[in-house]
């Protein structure tokens, strides 16, 4: 804890200074800190542009939908004013807009990049001249939203020991340390069972493309499995991953991550200027990437060993002892824990053999991976009964993702060598703090309430009682 106690009372020290210098100073400057902004420091903000009101809205891929915040005077707006508002900033948060507008009851400055939006409502009195204070000041804290998970996994990155050290903790260090060398947007690969996923992305970046696995045709994917040499690309190395994703325009340097002569990733630069780096800077560069390399590679052996004892060699999910490490290491406050079971299982077996229900096991365990979302944890616990953990996620929530997945069983076909075989499951959940006050009551809760559904007659989602 104490590198983030640290890192708390550093960026407290910063907002502070930042508050007083613009009390002092004639001119709205432009000095906000590149960091994540606490209701105080938002505060602060609108005060010192007198501003009517400051928004934040962003998507957040851990959760259902969009997060919004706002610091604004309500006795000065309307309620048709605020959601006006609202609705500007998500426009420009989902096309990547940023202007001036006038607005009802004011002059709305807004910038919108990589899945965020910010903007500040101002008077309609406002002074001109003092625009650029104000535009400058968005940018730095679209900057600090963009930054805020970055900022957080570095923390307590930095919290382990470097023999500890993550893939994604290596990444996403490597993307920081090049943008800051270049000045430039950096996203960072590793390869994984021959496909490339991005384990990096760095403050300029879209965060959304963490975690997800390349188009073996893209670019970036080329380069890290070794099939392209290094070169620079004017077209977006990453294939279009992410499908509302704005491609950036300009050169793109892609260079390959690699362990001796083994490939191990690859790292994309957006060259600003179109050229490539020189002289010492190149050298700091290709120094960065070597030592990052091996430090991927060491991850990336450590995360095989660890998968050989806690994944299921069948469907690749957890298996019961690496879902309940997942569990026992949880940090979220609630959650929803959703149990299941194939129904009929046996009688599948028995009718159309072993390989056809290892089969059938496969075939549910893909489409429980297609519906949860990628914070949540999923995993075969017995021979067909499998969990999932949804980390700080309501119960209604869990209950409409355990009905997502009964659906797409049912409604999707699915057959043994020509024959056709209906499949269904029965779901039981339990949730913090809808159905207990404890987590560690949740996994009893949830395996009754899967009795019940089946007792009640199978294919169904039971929630459990309190």
């Amino acid at each position: 804890m104490e590198p983030i106690a640290l890192g708390v009372a550093l960026l407290a020290g910063a907002l502070l200074g930042w508050f007083f210098a613009r009390r002092t100073s004639a001119r709205v400057g432009s000095s906000v800190a590149p960091h994540l902004l606490p209701d105080p420091a938002l505060e602060w903000l609108r005060r010192a542009h007198r501003a009517l009101g400051v928004w934040i809205t962003e998507l957040d891929p851990s959760e259902e939908g969009p997060r919004a915040e706002r610091i604004l005077e309500p006795e000065r707006l309307s309620v048709a004013q605020i959601v006006a508002v609202d609705r500007r900033l998500e426009r420009a948060r989902d096309q990547e807009q940023s202007g001036v507008e006038r607005m009802q009851g004011g002059t709305l400055v807004f910038r919108g990049q990589g899945g965020a939006a910010v903007g500040l409502l101002l008077p309609e009195q406002f002074e001109t001249g003092g625009l650029d204070g104000v535009e400058d000041d968005l940018r730095r804290l679209l900057d600090g939203v963009r930054r805020r998970p970055h900022i957080v996994a570095l923390t307590q990155a930095q919290a382990q020991e470097a023999s500890l050290e993550s893939v994604g903790s290596v990444g996403l260090r490597l993307a920081y340390q090049l943008e800051r060398t270049l000045d430039a947007q950096v996203v960072v690969a590793a390869l994984e069972n021959g496909t490339a996923r991005v384990i990096g992305v760095s403050g300029r970046g879209d965060r959304r493309l963490l975690d997800t696995m390349l188009p073996a045709d893209s670019p970036l994917a080329q380069v890290a499995d070794g099939r392209v040499e290094p070169h620079v690309s004017t077209i977006d190395p990453v294939g279009g991953v992410v499908a509302d994703r704005r491609s950036r325009t300009g050169s793109v340097l892609l260079v390959p991550l690699k362990k001796d002569l083994k490939p191990v990733g690859a790292v994309a630069i957006w060259l600003g200027t179109g050229r490539e780096p020189t002289g010492a800077v190149r050298a700091e560069m290709m120094e960065a990437v070597h030592n990052a390399a091996s430090r991927i590679d060491r991850a990336l052996e450590a995360d095989r060993h660890k998968r050989a004892a806690t994944v299921d060699a069948l469907t690749g999910l957890h298996n019961r002892r690496g879902f309940d490490e997942a569990f026992t290491l949880i940090t979220a406050k609630g959650g929803t824990l959703v149990y299941s079971d194939l129904d009929r299982f046996k009688t599948l077996n028995d009718t159309l053999g072993h390989p056809a229900g290892d089969a059938a096991l496969v075939h549910f365990a893909r489409i429980i991976r297609e519906q949860i979302r990628s914070g949540d944890v999923a995993g075969r616990i017995g021979g067909e009964e499998f969990a999932v953990w949804l980390p700080e996620t309501s119960l209604d929530l869990g209950l409409r993702i355990a009905e997502r997945i009964r659906v797409k069983l049912g409604t999707m076909a699915w057959d043994w060598q020509g024959r056709s075989w209906p499949l269904s499951a029965s779901f039981g959940v339990a949730a913090c703090p809808e159905t207990s006050t404890s987590l560690d009551n949740l996994p009893a809760q949830a395996d009754s309430a899967l009795y019940e559904a089946k007792r009640s007659g199978r294919n169904r989602v039971e929630r459990a009682v309190r």
